[in-house]
């Protein structure tokens, strides 16, 4: 009889959750408008993520490398405590020289077509890969790199150390934002 009055209550109590919580989320997700217009229901009933601003996140370089003639450094950017914004997998990244400058740096940059979750637990590295210039006609001058957002807001900064890098003329890639180790430790993505 016990167990049974227990069992009966459990169901009871459970029974109220699931049916209030239903009438909580049919009541702010349910067919309310917004001036005049349905309100736009979430998919998965999830609540949807905005796309990243750069006063949502901070960039910083690590894992420089300098070989003979193969140069990489990773570009790691990490969401500010509490945000959890979208972006997609192709980084917005440019490249420039010092002012003055009027030859163009070719650019390449790589990426899969998707759209990442960014969460400060969880960062996004790139890696910028270039070469080392064999002669002075294949020099370019690199001083500045720029990181854009979805949004179009934007922040410049030196290119993997201050003041100005020469590379080879064919430019700088840049892989797709991925999660992972970062720091240039042991991943290759071109």
């Amino acid at each position: 009889m016990r167990f049974t009055l227990r069992a009966a209550t459990v169901g009871a109590a459970a029974a109220a959750l699931l049916l209030g919580a239903s009438a909580v989320a049919g009541a702010t997700i349910g067919s309310g408008t917004a001036g005049g217009r349905p309100a736009a229901q979430p998919r998965s009933g999830a609540p949807t993520v905005r796309p990243c601003t750069m006063d949502d996140v901070s960039f910083y370089f690590g894992g420089l490398t300098a070989g003979l003639s193969r140069r990489s450094f990773d570009v790691t950017l990490l969401a500010h405590d509490g945000i959890t914004c979208t972006l997609k997998d192709t980084p917005l990244i440019t490249v420039a020289g010092p002012a003055g400058t009027a030859r163009p740096i070719p650019v390449s940059v790589n990426g899969r077509g998707g759209t990442l979750v960014l969460r400060p637990d969880s960062p996004l590295h790139t890696t910028a890969i270039y070469s080392a210039p064999d002669t002075t006609e294949d020099t370019i001058h690199v001083s500045t790199l720029t990181l854009s957002m979805p949004d179009r807001t934007s922040r410049s900064t030196y290119f993997a150390v201050p003041g100005v890098s020469d590379i080879y003329k064919s430019g700088v890639s840049f892989t797709s934002w991925t999660t992972g180790i970062g720091l240039g430790e042991g991943e290759e993505a071109y």
